[in-house]
């Protein structure tokens, strides 16, 4: 069929686009051949084609990959075509958001940034197994520590919870190793974790809004083991709870931890009810406490102020 210099045309509206292939010596080519290489086939007709069939047949079919294991997909929204991606750059300007997954074994937490548009790029990703909080802490800070702006903090609501040992939580030992840094830490932290539904729902929302555009970028170079969960973590067979295993021996153990760090940030900008401040109503009467205390301490302040006389008002004056 020709050399690897041949030029071959593909598909009728591929009249225009030439694909090289290889050839063997024993006479056999390899042809590349994918429907990403037709200019019409776009991200709108990949979502409209993939809604037609189960999630898991369209990712070894159409997007040859057969990484998928035994189970119903969480994340059914998620296509290596559309969501990863390869060199997204961490922009000095925009503040970083920080997802926090405080299991040991992997301490697992993604770094992304909140692009125009709302489109969400996953640049980076720590993983240490077995690890701990302070670990984690200084693998951020060797790479982000330079940082001018703000660093918003995502996780797990557990992650409130105070040690026996030291009554600090794991959120009190991140501020405690980042005090003294140049980038201000802003925390977002539920004070009460949503259903696996609510979160997953949420994020493949993101994943393809309904327009088909991808609004989620995972770099699967940096973020390899978040690329793996949208692939393989799977629901238990309720349906009501993602999967997870606690034998070790079971390639499994590894998978759903980058993904609950994700959907942490989100879930958290965008849930899946409606809600004005886009808050839990546990966050909201926290807010309203703090406000009604604050306006109390001020108008305590005034009255104190008041008893007492002022320079220019007949005070010291003859």
């Amino acid at each position: 069929m020709g050399s690897s210099d041949t030029a071959v045309s593909f598909g009728a509206h591929m009249q225009t686009s030439q694909i090289k292939f290889l050839r063997h010596i024993g006479g056999a080519a390899i042809i590349p051949i994918h429907y990403s290489m037709d200019e019409e086939k776009d991200v709108v007709w990949s979502y409209q084609m993939k809604k037609r069939g189960a999630a898991d047949d369209w990712e070894k079919e159409m997007e040859i990959n057969f990484e998928s294991v035994v189970g119903a997909v969480c994340f059914e929204n998620y296509s290596a075509l559309a969501n990863a991606h390869a060199g997204l750059e961490y922009d000095e300007k925009l503040p970083i958001r920080l997802c926090c997954d405080f299991n040991v074994e992997p301490m697992c937490w993604e770094i992304a940034q909140i692009h125009p548009g709302d489109i969400v790029h996953f640049i980076d990703e720590i993983w240490i197994t077995p690890g701990d909080v302070t670990m984690a802490c200084d693998e951020f800070l060797n790479s982000y520590g330079d940082h001018y702006g703000d660093v918003y903090v995502y996780g797990d609501a557990s992650g409130r919870s105070r040690s026996s040992k030291d009554q600090r939580s794991n959120y009190d030992e991140l501020k405690l190793r980042f005090s003294g840094r140049p980038f201000k830490l802003k925390m977002r932290v539920p004070t009460r974790n949503p259903s696996n539904v609510n979160h997953v729902r949420s994020f493949n929302r993101r994943l393809r809004d309904e327009f088909g555009n991808p609004k989620i970028l995972i770099d699967i170079a940096k973020c390899p083991n978040l690329a793996r969960d949208m692939a393989q973590v799977v629901w238990e067979p309720e349906g009501s709870s993602i999967k997870k295993v606690r034998k070790r021996d079971d390639p499994y153990f590894y998978r759903t931890h980058a993904a609950d760090a994700a959907m942490s940030l989100v879930y958290r900008h965008w849930p899946t009810r409606s809600e004005v401040s886009r808050m839990s109503m546990e966050e909201q009467a926290h807010d309203k406490g703090t406000i009604a205390r604050k306006a109390r301490n001020k108008n305590k302040r005034k009255r104190l102020v008041g008893a007492f006389p002022q320079r220019g008002a007949g005070y010291g004056r003859p």
